[in-house]
């Protein structure tokens, strides 16, 4: 690989993160989505560090165009991908990302992620979801069925 990740501050990644990543991405390994507003479209970014591309589920695959295949998510990939999705995986993909220019903020963001795993204890193990849980589609879903084009 050939590339060493800059220090970076994790507190700082976990600001940026929810900036730029949480509105689709959860932390959580059952996928769950915590933020208001949020959409859940694409897979989980718990335990991504080091994760196979493709790997995770994603809700809404079949709404949406391709995914990044042939990548292990370590610092390089996940800094390139972070700065150009697109040119990253040579192709369409189904997020609705430009990218982030800044080198530092992918960096928090990276040093970030490699703590969303099994060793932590307030993302792995987060509290039961209440029986009230309703889950939030994008709006093309919603208006998809309304118009009465499900059948």
């Amino acid at each position: 690989e050939g590339f060493e990740l800059p220090e970076g501050n994790v507190k700082k990644g976990e600001k940026l993160f929810k900036k730029h990543c949480a509105q689709c991405h959860s932390i959580h390994p059952d996928n769950r989505i915590t933020r208001t507003g949020a959409t859940q479209l694409g897979p989980t970014l718990f335990n991504v560090y080091g994760r196979a591309s493709g790997e995770a589920e994603i809700q809404n695959k079949v709404l949406i165009g391709g995914r990044a295949e042939g990548i292990v998510w370590t610092a390089a990939p996940l800094m390139n991908y972070m700065k150009n999705p697109r040119q990253t995986v040579q192709g369409n993909i189904q997020m609705n990302f430009r990218g982030i220019d800044d080198f530092q903020t992918r960096v928090d963001i990276v040093h970030y992620l490699k703590t969303l795993d099994w060793n932590n204890d307030k993302v792995a193990h987060p509290p039961e979801k209440t029986s009230g849980y309703i889950p939030i589609f994008p709006l093309n879903v919603i208006s998809h069925y309304m118009s009465g084009d499900s059948k």
